[in-house]
């Protein structure tokens, strides 16, 4: 009799609401990541709030927004016209504000959860409605580390500045997810956070998403080559895509039908066209452009090479790559440097580059891929057995629910 009435509550649908800083129709990862946890938190019964900030920036893939569309889900912006690096706290304050105001007659939550990220305000927001509400509150991490290489001296002061508050929020959270081991070891040793309840939720895959096609020489044929070297993300200097150009006339040398295919958009694009031109590459190197989320496994499916992340920074160690994640669910292989040991080590999955690797280290293990198919089928078919075991969105998902649950109920015990 007990077991069924606890059944009935961890199956009772809950409402919840999510600050997040970044969803569709932002592109990149945080927000496909969130994107998709809604979506399965909507499968489970639950009716959801997503407040988020509005600024939609340049890195946004303005398609049809229906696409986007979850039953039992709605979605709130913040004004648009407050602009970076102010919209990171203003715009949580003001989807504060208007939850209070406007919302909060016609949606009470059982359950707030929030999105952290090194500066933004989401986890803020949502530790102080937690605090009105009394409800609980759950953070899942998308990052941990404020990364001063990548801004200007104001910028890295505002957000410096604001770190600390933001960190703050883990210490009232009831959950704390991060998304690797490293991250929670790291954070577990700091003295203020030793009474967080730390767990683990790494970053999924959807394996109705990305999975192996069977159909994968269309774009060779396109292109008319043997080889296809595939990179997605964002164009910046902080992802080293430039180092992948530099090495690409060593790598013609020996194997002159390989291509380079580029999807995404950013600050570096001029420097790789520049260099492009310059050494006569515009027959190898194709850049698409943003493309729609959707159409990504395609052109997984058609490479024959990864490339993840090219250049090593100290917190890359704590993080998983979703395009990394992508192409194992692909079956394919890639080269990164280092980062968290839950995705690759002992290049089970793929080929690492040293911290200090060079132009040739690069070159010579493109090289080695290309030439030798029985490895990369080999690291292809561990990375898809590893997305198999630890990182499917569907067993992640029944995990976080259950634990969502745990939380309620037990507010409920203590009432």
């Amino acid at each position: 009799m007990i077991k069924l009435i606890t059944q009935k509550l961890i199956n009772k649908p809950m409402k919840i609401v999510y600050f997040v800083h970044y969803y569709p129709p932002h592109v990149g990862a945080g927000s496909f990541n969130t994107h998709k946890i809604v979506e399965y938190l909507s499968k489970y019964g639950h009716e959801v709030r997503v407040i988020c900030q509005g600024d939609h920036g340049k890195n946004v893939y303005m398609g049809d927004i229906q696409k986007y569309f979850i039953p039992n889900v709605k979605v709130h912006y913040s004004n648009p016209a407050v602009k970076n690096p102010f919209n990171i706290i203003i715009s949580h304050f003001e989807n504060l504000a208007k939850y209070l105001l406007k919302m909060r007659k016609s949606f009470s939550p059982d359950i707030i959860l929030s999105q952290y990220h090194a500066y933004h305000f989401a986890s803020v927001v949502g530790g102080y409605l937690s605090k009105i509400l009394k409800i609980p509150h759950i953070i899942r991490s998308q990052d941990i580390f404020l990364n001063s290489e990548m801004y200007s001296f104001p910028i890295n002061l505002i957000y410096k500045l604001s770190f600390t508050r933001v960190f703050k929020s883990i210490q009232s959270s009831n959950i704390f997810y991060v998304n690797t081991s490293e991250m929670k070891e790291y954070l577990s040793k700091l003295k203020k956070l030793r009474n967080v309840n730390f767990k683990i939720h790494p970053n999924g895959i959807d394996t109705k998403d990305f999975f192996p096609f069977k159909n994968q020489e269309d774009l060779k044929d396109k292109y008319g080559c043997e080889n296809i070297l595939l990179y997605v993300g964002l164009l910046s200097e902080n992802y080293a895509l430039h180092n992948l150009i530099k090495a690409l006339p060593q790598i013609l040398e020996s194997h002159k039908d390989t291509k380079v295919l580029i999807i995404g958009d950013g600050p570096s694009k001029k420097k790789i066209l520049n260099f492009v031109n310059n050494h006569n590459l515009k027959e190898q190197v194709h850049l698409l452009g943003i493309k729609p989320h959707g159409e990504i496994p395609y052109y997984m499916n058609n490479c024959d090479i990864g490339i993840g992340l090219l250049i090593y920074k100290n917190y890359l160690r704590y993080v998983i790559p979703v395009k990394c994640l992508e192409y194992m669910a692909c079956k394919k292989t890639y080269i990164t440097t280092a980062c968290s040991t839950d995705l690759i080590k002992d290049n089970d999955v793929g080929l690492l580059l040293s911290n200090n690797y060079t132009t040739n280290e690069l070159s010579n293990k493109i090289i080695k891929l290309i030439e030798d198919k029985k490895l990369r089928r080999s690291l292809g078919e561990n990375g898809y057995k590893k997305i198999y075991n630890k990182f499917r969105w569907e067993m992640l998902m029944d995990y976080f629910n259950k634990d969502l649950m745990n939380s309620l109920q037990s507010k409920e015990r203590t009432e």
